[in-house]
């Protein structure tokens, strides 16, 4: 597998995307190459306690889409949303189980959409599935799993509203 090719798709895909969504969704997106992977990472800001830590070792909640080398082999384009460290994220008493149960309950109306998905994991990982490698449309998949994103971005701030600290006046 040639990273610095797929690197190149990725940064294309995410260039093709309307910035007006991403602006309205408070989404941010990172591509880039960590642990042997080409990776593009969407959260938003308040979802991480430093959201430019490459790869994430802290607290944070983000959807990766990514390609190593197992994914190569096998033609599949992966993707997830991980959910790390909740307990130690800033502003909220999270923990990871109850927070993986609500969010995965809200998820399944939206579960149909998501082509190979399972949330049998543990809490760390909220979901994962993946779609076959097509060289081919790999632009257009990758913006279809943005946009399948953003539709289920408020399921994550719901569930965190339920898990904020509360400031006593």
């Amino acid at each position: 597998m040639n990273t610095e090719i797929y690197l190149d798709k990725f940064e294309i895909a995410v260039k093709a995307f309307d910035k007006k969504a991403l602006e309205k969704s408070e989404l941010e997106i990172q591509t880039g190459i960590w642990l042997n992977s080409v990776v593009l990472r969407l959260q938003k800001k308040h979802w991480a306690n430093d959201t430019d830590e490459k790869p994430h070792s802290g607290s944070a909640i983000f959807m990766g889409i990514w390609i190593d080398q197992e994914a190569f082999s096998k033609k599949i384009l992966k993707y997830n949303i991980h959910a790390l460290k909740l307990r130690q994220l800033n502003g909220y008493a999270l923990q990871s189980r109850s927070f993986a149960d609500s969010f995965r309950q809200k998820f399944r109306e939206f579960e149909q959409k998501w082509e190979n998905v399972s949330v049998q994991f543990g809490p760390q990982t909220l979901m994962e599935g993946w779609i076959p490698l097509n060289d081919e449309r790999i632009h257009e998949d990758i913006l279809n799993l943005i946009y399948n994103f953003i539709e289920i971005t408020p399921l994550i701030d719901e569930t965190l509203l339920e898990f904020q600290k509360k400031t006593i006046s």
